[in-house]
């Protein structure tokens, strides 16, 4: 197992979910857990941080990031995220988002980043409600085992600042996590991790976060046309593929 890691989250508004998914954070036994926060975030979120790291004995490994607006960047995420990258003082950084609950088997597969030219390991996530959209994917990954990539991944701090071009990342309106995941695997080898269950407790999707994602599958990922018409059918996500069609017409 990896002797030193870091986990990386960024949090805004969602002080409901912070007692449920810190401490599974804090389950896989990392040596540092830094929440990115807006400068200014609520007190009241900033409050029940501090309760919960109390309350697990986690008050010297967390450590809260307040992060300043990057007029740079056209999507604040992706800055927020990335400050607390550079902040981490391992190579070895899990990253993930505050609606993830985490399973501890998870940590089993850190090792395997640095080996074998690997430098980025994904992990499956299942919904909390279940959703149609999920269940279907579930289906489909057991009939068809493919590679894939979450918001839930560990990766190589050195691989990442040696592959991402800063310049691209700063002109994306959304997709951060796939931008970093398609520089890295230009020089490196993804993994993708699948039936283990992290759970996710934001499960919808909206019209908006549809239509950015197809927009991203062109502008960042450049998928094909014949890939696009099963995944936005068979998953019910129409708004995909109008926000793809829409990036290859006005590139």
């Amino acid at each position: 197992m990896t002797e030193q890691f870091s986990i990386v989250c960024p949090i805004r508004d969602e002080t409901h979910l912070i007692p449920i998914t810190l401490p599974s954070m804090y389950s896989v036994s990392p040596s540092e857990v830094i929440l990115c926060l807006d400068k200014g975030a609520p007190k009241r979120v900033i409050d029940t941080i501090h309760e919960t790291a109390k309350k697990y004995n986690a008050e010297n490994i967390t450590h809260i990031l307040y992060v300043d607006r990057n007029p740079e960047y056209r999507f604040h995420q992706a800055w927020v995220r990335r400050s607390g990258f550079l902040k981490a003082r391992n190579d070895v950084i899990l990253t993930l988002d505050i609606d993830t609950v985490l399973n501890p088997k998870v940590k089993n597969f850190f090792n395997l980043v640095g080996k074998d030219n690997i430098r980025l390991v994904s992990f499956s996530k299942s919904s909390y409600p279940i959703s149609f959209r999920k269940s279907i994917a579930w289906i489909i990954q057991r009939l068809y085992y493919h590679e894939s990539f979450t918001g839930l991944y560990a990766f190589s701090k050195q691989a990442w600042l040696e592959t991402e071009d800063v310049s691209s990342l700063k002109k994306i309106p959304r997709g951060e996590d796939t931008h970093l995941h398609k520089c890295l695997t230009r020089k490196y080898k993804a993994l993708f991790v699948a039936g283990i269950r992290n759970v996710d407790f934001r499960p919808k999707e909206s019209a908006k976060y549809q239509y950015m994602m197809g927009w991203n599958r062109w502008r960042i990922r450049k998928t094909p046309f014949w890939r696009i018409i099963p995944s936005a059918f068979l998953y019910f996500r129409p708004y995909m593929l109008v926000g793809y069609l829409k990036a290859r017409i006005r590139k």
